[in-house]
């Protein structure tokens, strides 16, 4: 029998999968037309400059989103005082940012006005997803995640495919979306409710930015550990080599999309059982289940990665493929360091998300530095991963002051082991053969097999 906290987490991620499942569909769709269309060089710059927007999201707005979104979900909460205060505050950081177009082109910065322009709407963006998640209207959320994502594809094909506009034409996607998810939120969250210009209080701004102030150097340096092999690809190989790694990220998206699909229902979650919970048992039994999808769904991916490739895209793209199993294993150490960052998000112990993301970052860091120069982009791939397991393990240890973890070790080891071994077979079977599929077969089987029942205890227990 299904558990009311299980219930409603399965309820919420549910909810969270319709918008997100979609639009990241659309957007695994838009990757073959995209590539047929654009060269890899191409494909870089506009990589680059999403990797940078996204970078300075939270440092422009001192991740006052973030602060929105917890603090609205407190008990008795003023949301009004509190979505007011951290509107006009993120319009100041919007005027601030948009002050520094004449020396962004005094310094001769490439799409100077576009970078502006799709930073200011994501910083408009993402405070209003935050508040809509955090008052509790998910269904709102998810479908403006499909909504945008319809438009991502509309006007990317209009402007990428029939007009052949390039990095321009990507660009003008990726503002069209945004304005057009702005414009969703605000008429069907009827947002002016929760506007009072009387209401904003500097003490509930002062309060909020000392929640979110140490997360903005986290969310720089998680950028440093997730996206920095961008830059170091780009000054040892080139723009075109960062164009092959740009594609084969997009596999381990896979992995992405469903985390986060858990990860929007898991934070509410969190939040709501941390003080009912400190014994960890839900915790525990959510982590070793969210351990339990991941490998499963990477073995999967890794039995049929080299046939979706090769149909996914162009020709001069297929080689992305060996970058693909370091990255997947990247990826699943970044979502397991991510579910570890909600339990500090919960107690509001936020340094500790900084501290440990530190030592993350200077981790990978070094990791570039040695191996892109060696091992090309093969080094990005792996150091990615030896930095997100860094991180992973240190968090595990740091958390236990606040929440006791029952892991399945021997599961955990055992998966990892099994998902290695199925990397290293993609290379040791360089051709498609029966004997490569027939191993990969049996063990996504057996990694079924040993984890299926964490998924079935994550709907039982509590």
């Amino acid at each position: 029998m299904i558990s009311h906290k299980s219930k409603k987490l399965i309820n919420n991620v549910g909810i969270f999968a319709i918008g997100n499942l979609g639009s990241k569909l659309i957007s695994f769709i838009l990757i073959p037309i995209f590539t047929r269309y654009m060269p890899a060089s191409e494909f870089g710059h506009v990589d680059i400059i999403t990797t940078t927007v996204n970078m300075l999201l939270p440092i422009v707005s001192l991740s006052i989103a973030d602060a929105v979104f917890r603090f609205v979900m407190d008990k008795n909460a003023n949301q009004t005082r509190i979505f007011t205060t951290g509107l006009i505050f993120n319009f100041v950081m919007i005027v601030i940012s948009l002050v520094s177009y004449p020396i962004l082109k005094l310094s001769h910065v490439t799409y100077a006005g576009y970078i502006l322009l799709y930073l200011s709407a994501g910083l408009l963006q993402l405070l209003l997803q935050n508040f809509v998640r955090g008052i509790g209207y998910i269904r709102l959320f998810a479908i403006n995640g499909l909504t945008s994502s319809i438009v991502l594809a509309g006007v990317g094909i209009w402007r990428i495919v029939f007009q052949h506009a390039g990095v321009i034409g990507y660009l003008d996607a990726l503002i069209s979306s945004t304005l057009v998810s702005i414009i969703f939120l605000i008429t069907f969250s009827s947002i002016w409710r929760f506007i009072t210009f009387t209401q904003f209080n500097l003490q509930m701004l002062r309060t909020m930015l000392i929640y979110s102030v140490p997360l903005i150097p986290n969310s720089f340096l998680w950028f440093f550990t997730n996206d920095a092999s961008r830059y170091f690809i780009v000054g040892f190989l080139g723009l075109t080599a960062n164009g092959l790694y740009a594609v084969a990220t997009k596999i381990p998206t896979i992995i992405n999309v469903f985390y986060t699909v858990f990860a929007q229902a898991w934070q509410i979650s969190a939040v709501e059982e941390y003080e009912n919970d400190r014994d960890g048992d839900f915790f525990s039994t959510i982590f070793n289940a969210n351990v339990g999808l991941s490998v499963i769904l990477i073995g999967g991916i890794l039995v049929v990665l080299k046939p979706v490739m090769s149909i996914f895209v162009a020709s001069s793209y297929f080689l992305a493929w060996q970058i693909v199993p370091s990255l997947l294993f990247a990826s699943f150490f970044s979502n397991l360091s991510s579910f570890l960052g909600t339990i500090y998000l919960a107690t509001k112990k936020t340094g500790g998300i900084m501290k440990t993301t530190v030592y993350g970052m200077i981790v990978n860091i070094l990791l570039n530095c040695t191996l892109v120069p060696i091992f090309g982009l093969q080094g990005a791939g792996i150091g990615a991963a030896l930095g997100f397991a860094f991180i992973a393990g240190v968090r595990l240890i740091d958390v236990r002051k606040f929440v006791k973890l029952n892991i399945a070790w021997v599961n955990l080891e055992i998966s990892i082991g099994l998902m290695i071994l199925m990397s290293l077979i993609q290379f040791v079977f360089n051709n498609h053969g029966i004997i490569q599929y027939t191993l990969l077969a049996i063990f996504e089987l057996i990694l079924i097999i040993i984890n299926v029942n964490y998924l079935i205890k994550s709907r039982q227990r509590n």
